[in-house]
């Protein structure tokens, strides 16, 4: 996943008001913005809403880009300022922690094996069995994700999720390098620390896997109790993404590897026709021709 560069032609053209070049910038940027903000508040709602905050703000702020920076750090940085104090529909609830998630999960396996799935259990996984295993792993380790705090989710997800160089993100961060760096060494100890040892996805003799989850997922559901809601739900085109990431990905046995196999998450549709209302609105826009 990257924000990409429209280029110097396009940008200039969007800020003297062409349409046309306006939509380029927003199919650039806008899927990047959307995962960044996904992954960072962890609820489609709230990154819809926060999306397209930082899209408004960098399309209406357009004429202050000086290219000291390249764009896309320009957009990062927008993105960096609205999601380190965005708010949430959602409660960000400060009750997660790797700790309660890693107990959770030993309950599920205690669960499983009253249930007649003892550790270890040898039963082949149907078609079914391995999509909802996905769906879980899925779930599982963006919950993770959100056990760090936010300045610390976001230089992970920079340097995991869209694989920045120290000197990118330590731009986007406007700090140094090495500040970058120590920061992403305490965010990776901490975070790949309790992956590696707890996920059978990024170690095979990790106590844990989303297979051995299920029976405890599937009795809760049936017994009309209330499991802790995946943060995200995932879109049928997303989980087939993210299986044919999973089968790539996962073969290398890297905690870090796990959070790269989640999908690129599919924009909202209707979100580039919201802002342009919002642009007509204030004025910015002078007719009705649909950005596509």
């Amino acid at each position: 996943m990257k924000i990409a560069d429209p280029g110097p032609d396009t940008l200039h053209a969007a800020t003297c008001g062409d349409l046309a070049a306006l939509d380029r910038v927003l199919a650039a940027i806008q899927p990047g913005v959307f995962n960044l903000a996904l992954r960072m508040l962890g609820h489609r709602d709230d990154a819809a809403d926060a999306s397209q905050e930082i899209l408004l703000k960098v399309v209406t702020h357009l004429a202050g880009f000086r290219g000291e920076a390249a764009f896309p750090t320009w957009v990062f940085r927008i993105a960096r300022n609205h999601l380190l104090t965005a708010s949430m529909r959602s409660r960000e609830s400060p009750e997660v922690s790797l700790e309660a998630i890693g107990e959770r999960l030993r309950q599920g396996l205690e669960l499983g094996a009253t249930l007649g799935e003892p550790a270890g259990s040898a039963r082949s996984l149907t078609p079914e069995d391995k999509l909802e295993a996905r769906q879980v792993a899925l779930g599982c380790t963006q919950t993770m994700l959100l056990a760090l705090d936010r300045e610390q989710r976001l230089v992970y997800v920079l340097d995991v999720v869209f694989g920045l160089s120290s000197a990118e993100a330590a731009q986007v961060l406007e700090i140094s390098p090495e500040a970058y760096r120590q920061r992403l060494s305490r965010a990776r100890a901490r975070l790949d620390g309790f992956v590696g040892s707890t996920c059978g996805w990024a170690n095979r003799d990790a106590p844990c896997s989303c297979e051995r989850q299920l029976p405890a997922v599937r009795h809760l559901k049936t017994a009309g109790g209330a499991p802790r809601a995946a943060p995200i739900a995932i879109v049928p085109a997303e989980l087939e993404d993210a299986g044919r990431q999973f089968d790539a990905l996962l073969r290398l046995g890297d905690a870090a590897a796990v959070f790269r196999a989640h999908p690129d998450y599919r924009v909202p549709a209707s979100q580039r026709g919201a802002i342009r209302a919002v642009l007509r609105a204030e004025g910015m826009l002078g007719d009705d021709r649909p950005l596509h």
